[in-house]
């Protein structure tokens, strides 16, 4: 009975251990995918005053006019893409943390 108890308890104590280090590198990946897209949405918001400003649309991030670290993923520093599909326009982070739209 003791030792079924030890061997009950040691199960546990290993499945809490691996779900609790689970739970934390999802929040870990779910805190760097919204800091990613903080950040796009922040880009997307100065080149729209960048455009109504100059009254233009921009078919590509114009990187000399906006701030550096607005241009890459804050966690890989990797640099944005801009994808043009007729009226829409999307920035796409290549570290796969998604993408947003305007």
């Amino acid at each position: 009975m003791k030792n079924t108890l030890i061997c009950i308890a040691a199960f546990l104590f290993v499945t809490a251990c691996g779900t609790a280090t689970s739970n934390i590198d999802m929040i870990k990946e779910r805190l760097t995918e919204n800091g990613c897209r903080i950040n796009r949405e922040e880009l997307i918001f100065q080149m729209r005053e960048l455009e109504y400003l100059q009254d233009t649309v921009y078919t590509e991030i114009p990187q000399p006019l906006l701030e550096d670290s607005l241009l890459v993923c804050p966690s890989t520093s990797q640099l944005y893409i801009m994808a043009v599909d007729g009226n829409d326009r999307t920035i796409i982070c290549p570290a796969g943390h998604g993408e947003s739209s305007f």
